[in-house]
């Protein structure tokens, strides 16, 4: 490992002397040696050059600000828009003004339980687990939240969907498959009626 290049978790992080002597930490916000690496160098010839890097933080966001802009998006852009749209509302009404960088997979997955204990079927629980996802995927792109948050969220896991429904032949389906049947099926023939 290069010296001034290392890692958080699975993130690589860069240190290095600003002009006035203080020790900076910044993150390279990528899991990739060479992204950091690049960082590292462009932060040290900027150093050199006289010039003191201009590091930028994101502002910690609430899920409502997220959502408003993320609802603003999917307008004319997703089909599914108003269908979206009832399920990120429901997302607002339980995180409302709560911070994006403090969101991780124990909250997403709360959210979840709860959702299961309102009587919520795994593939609807599982469809507002994955918008949740979308939204956090956009905050990433729009510089809302760190990338590191994300893979928080994306670690919940979908629940088992079983979407079977019991379904019984109808009298004409039951004749139909009886008479292409031979042997013993033919002698339960009653059966359909």
């Amino acid at each position: 490992m290069a010296k001034g290049i290392y890692k958080r978790r699975k993130i690589y992080w860069i240190r290095y002397s600003g002009l006035d002597g203080k020790t900076v930490y910044e993150s390279s916000g990528s899991e990739k040696f060479d992204k950091a690496h690049e960082l590292y160098i462009s932060r040290k010839n900027a150093i050199k050059e006289g010039k003191q890097p201009e590091i930028s933080k994101i502002e910690n966001h609430s899920f409502k600000e997220l959502s408003e802009k993320y609802l603003q998006w999917i307008n004319g852009r997703h089909l599914s828009a108003v269908t979206k749209a009832y399920r990120i509302n429901d997302l607002v009404s339980h995180f409302g003004s709560f911070p994006l960088r403090r969101f991780n997979a124990l909250i997403a997955e709360q959210y979840q339980t709860e959702l299961m204990n309102r009587g919520l079927k795994p593939a609807s629980v599982n469809k507002n687990i994955s918008i949740l996802k979308a939204v956090f995927r956009k905050a990433v792109d729009w510089n809302m939240v760190e990338e590191e948050t994300l893979k928080y969220i994306r670690r919940v896991k979908n629940l088992a969907e079983n979407n079977r429904s019991l379904r019984y032949l109808s009298k004409e389906e039951c004749q139909t498959l009886l008479s292409t049947c031979k042997g013993h099926l033919e002698i339960n023939s009653h059966l359909c009626t």
